[in-house]
């Protein structure tokens, strides 16, 4: 079975065809192919510029039809993991939490990364010097321990702490007529 990874994309328009359809193509200009890796090699840094598009860019794009996203608050809703009739006294932030925060594939496109299928080694072929599977080695990193206990986010307590309680010093608490209260 074969393993699937990300890289970044090395290409002028990122991979959507998840989210929508293009009508036409994106411009990219006279000297730019969108199937070129090595695309800006050659080009000044104002050719570079226009030609470049991010995921942001490219979803403004009138020539974009993207059909699978949601209109309204209630479509938003309509593609969370919550499931009312199975999940029962779930903290409030799960029941918004969409797929994507937990690592499903959907139609969204989150990051500029391709898919990389890496091939099984079979009758003893190697692939370290591949340089796809150099950059994928390179580019996990180490994120540290994680904790033996996380706090959820509803339930933590943000008040402000300092020495100026009532009973700390009788100099900051008063009765109403102005004397001092004795401790």
């Amino acid at each position: 079975m074969a393993e699937v990874s990300y890289v970044r994309n090395p290409y002028p328009v990122p991979d959507i065809v998840r989210e929508g359809v293009w009508t036409r193509r994106p411009v990219l200009g006279d000297k730019v192919s969108p199937k070129d890796k090595r695309w800006s090699a050659n080009l000044k840094s104002h050719e570079r510029l226009f030609a470049h598009h991010t995921l942001n860019s490219v979803r403004k794009d009138a020539r974009l039809m993207r059909l699978q996203v949601p209109k309204d608050a209630l479509d938003l809703a309509l593609t969370t993991v919550y499931t009312h009739s199975k999940d029962t006294l779930v903290p409030k932030m799960y029941v918004t939490m969409q797929p994507e925060s937990l690592g499903r594939k959907t139609w969204r496109v989150l990051k500029n990364r391709i898919e990389v299928h890496n091939r099984p080694t079979s009758f003893g072929e190697d692939f370290e010097d591949d340089p796809v599977t150099l950059l994928l080695k390179s580019a996990h990193c180490y994120r540290g321990p994680v904790p033996e206990r996380r706090i959820h986010p509803s339930n933590v307590k943000l008040n402000i702490t300092g020495p100026h309680s009532v009973q700390s010093n009788p100099g900051y608490s008063r009765k109403i007529d102005g004397t001092f209260y004795s401790i």
